[in-house]
C-alpha cells in the first residue's frame, strides 16, 4: 500500500512536471513565433520593375541578381528592407518599344528602369520621363568606367543613364581571300596592328578591295550593312566630321565631311566593290555572302558573330561557331582616311534609365552599382557578344578566356558615338537617302549634298548649325 501510494505520487509530479515544461514549451513557441512575425513584419520588400528589348534578356536578369547582391549587403547592415525586381522584356519594333513607354508613363505604369540604347538619351531627358543619375560618375563603383563612354549618357552636362554595355564595329577581314592574292601569314596576322598604327589607310583597304576583286579572289571587296543605321556614321568621323554641337545643342551637318562620306560610299559602288541593289538586300543575305566567302572586308558588329552561330548561312557547314570565325577571319579597326591618322570604331552602348516618376531612387542606385560588377558584366557579355564597360571587368578571367572578346577590347580606346539629340533620327534619315541616291547612281555627291542640305534645313530648322 505504501508502494501504491509513493507510485501514485511519483506519477502527479511527472505529470505536473510535463504539463509545466509542456507549458513553457508552448509560450516560448508563441513568443519566438510573435517575435519572428514582428521580423517578417517588420521587413518591407520594395519592388523595383525593370523592362529591356528582346532578345537579350541578361539586361535585367542581371538586375535580379544585383538586387540578391544588395539585399544581402542591407541584411549585414541590419537594414529591415530589402528589394524585389521584377522583369518584362519587349517583343517588337524599335519604334513600338519608345511608344510604348511613353505611353505607360503617361498612365503611370512606366518601368522604373528602363533599358535603352543611349541616342535615346535626348528624347528621354527633354521630355521629363528620366531623371539624372549624376551621382553614379562619382561612385566607387563606377570608378573604372572607360572615360569616353561617360559622352554617350552625358547631356547637357548631366549623366542620365547608367551604363549597361557597350560594341564595336570592326572590319571583318577574310583571311583565305587574303591567302589567296599572296598574303604571308605574318600579313595577314598584322594587319590589325598596322590599321591601329596607322600604317594601313583607308586608300589601302580600297586598293587591297579592288585588287580581290580583279584577281577574281572576292566576289566583291566591300559589304556594308543594307539598312540605315549607326555604321554609316563612322565614315563621317573618319573624315573628321562633327555630328553634334554639345555647347549649343545643335546637330551639325559639317558639308565638307558628308561630302568626303558621301564621296566614298559613290566610289566603292561605282568600282563595282559592292553587291549590285546592296541597299535593298535582306540581312539574311548579307550574313550568308560574308560566310561563304564571297567578300574581303565586312564592315559589321562584333555581335555578328553570335548571329552567324544561330542560323545556317554557311552552304556546307551551317551554323559556325566563333573558332570557326576566327580560324577564317580577323577583326580591325576602320582604316584612318590618312596615313599616320586614328582608325576609328563606332560604339551603341546601352544603359540603363531611370523614370522620373519612381521611388526608392537611393535604393536604386545602389542597386545600379551592383549591376556593373564584372562578374554579371561577364555573363552579359560572354552570352551576347558585348565589350565591358569597366577596366576591372576587361580583365575578368572569362572574358579573357573568350577566343573572340578578349582580343578586341582594345576597340573601347577608339570608339566613337551618335548624338544624344532627338534630331538625330531625321538627320540619319536623310544622309541614308542621300547615300543611296549615290550609290545607285541616282545623283553625284555634289548634287546629294545640296539636296541633303535642303532637306536637314526643312527637317531640323533651327535645331541645326551648317558647317561650310
Amino acid at each position: 500500500m505504501e508502494k501504491l501510494k509513493h507510485l501514485m505520487i511519483l506519477v502527479l509530479c511527472l505529470g505536473f512536471t510535463f504539463t509545466v515544461l509542456a507549458g513553457c514549451s508552448t509560450d516560448e513557441d508563441a513568443a519566438g513565433n510573435e517575435s519572428a512575425g514582428q521580423e517578417n513584419e517588420a521587413v518591407e520588400v520594395v519592388t523595383i520593375t525593370a523592362q529591356a528589348p528582346s532578345p537579350e534578356t541578361t539586361r535585367v536578369d542581371n538586375l535580379v541578381r544585383a538586387a540578391e547582391m544588395l539585399n544581402e549587403e542591407l541584411e549585414k547592415e541590419g537594414q529591415n528592407i530589402r528589394v524585389e525586381v521584377e522583369t518584362q522584356m519587349f517583343e517588337g519594333s524599335w519604334e513600338d518599344y519608345y511608344r510604348q513607354f511613353m505611353l505607360a508613363f503617361q498612365s503611370g505604369k512606366e518601368p522604373d528602369i528602363y533599358v535603352a540604347s543611349h541616342p535615346n538619351t535626348g528624347w528621354l531627358a527633354d521630355g521629363g520621363y528620366i531623371q539624372p543619375l549624376d551621382e553614379l560618375k562619382e561612385s566607387e563603383a563606377y570608378a573604372d568606367v572607360y572615360p569616353v563612354l561617360w559622352d554617350a549618357v552625358t547631356y547637357k552636362g548631366h549623366v542620365w543613364g547608367a551604363i549597361q554595355d557597350t560594341e564595336a564595329r570592326p572590319v571583318f577581314y577574310n583571311k583565305n581571300i587574303l591567302r589567296e592574292m599572296g598574303w604571308s601569314e605574318e600579313e595577314i596576322e598584322s594587319l590589325p596592328e598596322k590599321v591601329k598604327n596607322g600604317e594601313f589607310t583607308l586608300d589601302d583597304l580600297l586598293r587591297v578591295a579592288e585588287e580581290a576583286v580583279s584577281s577574281g579572289a572576292a566576289k566583291y571587296g566591300i559589304l556594308h550593312r543594307p539598312v540605315n543605321g549607326p555604321d554609316f556614321q563612322v565614315m563621317l568621323y573618319n573624315f573628321g566630321g562633327q555630328l553634334y554641337d554639345p555647347e549649343e545643342n545643335k546637330i551639325v551637318f559639317d558639308k565638307e565631311a558628308v561630302l568626303k562620306q558621301l564621296s566614298f560610299f559613290h566610289e566603292i559602288a561605282q568600282k563595282n566593290l559592292i553587291p549590285e541593289g546592296l541597299l535593298s538586300m535582306e540581312w539574311s543575305n548579307i550574313h550568308s555572302m560574308v560566310v561563304n566567302g564571297e567578300v574581303l572586308f565586312y564592315f559589321g558588329g562584333i555581335w555578328n558573330i553570335y548571329n552567324w552561330g544561330q542560323d545556317d548561312f554557311h552552304k556546307e557547314l551551317g551554323k559556325v561557331d566563333p573558332e570557326w570565325v576566327m580560324e577564317n577571319f580577323g577583326m580591325m579597326l576602320y582604316p584612318a582616311a590618312e596615313e599616320g591618322g586614328q582608325p576609328i570604331t563606332l560604339s551603341h552602348p546601352f544603359a540603363y534609365f531611370v523614370s522620373s516618376n519612381a521611388e526608392h531612387k537611393d535604393l536604386i542606385v545602389r542597386l545600379l552599382e551592383h549591376v556593373i560588377h564584372p562578374d554579371l558584366q561577364t555573363i552579359h557579355n560572354v552570352e551576347t557578344y558585348h565589350l565591358p564597360v569597366t577596366e576591372s571587368a576587361a580583365e575578368h578571367p572569362d572574358y579573357k578566356a573568350n577566343i573572340t572578346l578578349g582580343d578586341i577590347a582594345y576597340m573601347t580606346e577608339y570608339t566613337t558615338f551618335l548624338p544624344n539629340h532627338e534630331g538625330y533620327e531625321p538627320y540619319s534619315n536623310a544622309v541614308f537617302k542621300a547615300i543611296e541616291a549615290v550609290q545607285l547612281g541616282r545623283q553625284t555627291p555634289e548634287e546629294a549634298l545640296e539636296a541633303l542640305e535642303v532637306q536637314l534645313k526643312n527637317d531640323l530648322r533651327d535645331q541645326l548649325t551648317i558647317l561650310e
